[in-house]
């Protein structure tokens, strides 16, 4: 009996370990408002993106919800299947190139808006991508707005 205890307390630490160890690959913190209101941005990741004018790109995937068991959770994302999402695109030296803002208080989504976000203290080195996205203050597109400045580490894909 006490074996049989001993492999469960083993199988349950393991488990646990994993669980952790996942949550530990990403941090996210920061801001994300559409019209003025705010959404509470908790999950990023990164995923091979389709290249565009020829140069590899990676997609960063932000949402509300988790989106970790999808492999490719970027259109769900912009379709609100994980609430609010901002779904950008950028080289592989942290040059955005595709910006795509999905948020709740929008009445029109996705909106595609590549300009007017930048990317800063980008980081591509021993498996994890970490960064800093914003907008230069409220940015605005068919007549609604958006604001992001956000922190965020993830695995790279």
């Amino acid at each position: 009996m006490s074996i049989q205890r001993l492999v469960i307390f083993s199988v349950a630490l393991v488990v646990l370990g994993a669980a952790q160890l996942g949550a530990a690959d990403s941090d996210l913190s920061g801001i994300f408002k559409g019209n003025d209101q705010p959404a509470k941005l908790a999950f990023v990741s990164a995923h091979k993106g389709s290249p565009v004018a020829g140069k590899e790109t990676i997609k960063l995937v932000f949402t509300e919800k988790d989106h970790s068991k999808d492999e490719r959770p970027e259109l769900k994302a912009l379709f609100g299947d994980y609430g609010s999402a901002l779904v950008i695109g950028i080289q592989p030296d942290g040059k955005i190139v595709t910006c795509d803002v999905a948020h709740e208080a929008h009445k029109q989504k996705p909106i595609s808006s590549p300009a007017s976000v930048k990317m800063s203290e980008f980081k591509n080195e021993g498996g994890q991508i970490s960064g800093k996205i914003a907008s230069d203050g409220k940015a605005e597109a068919f007549g609604q707005t958006w604001e992001v400045n956000l922190i965020f580490k993830t695995k790279a894909p």
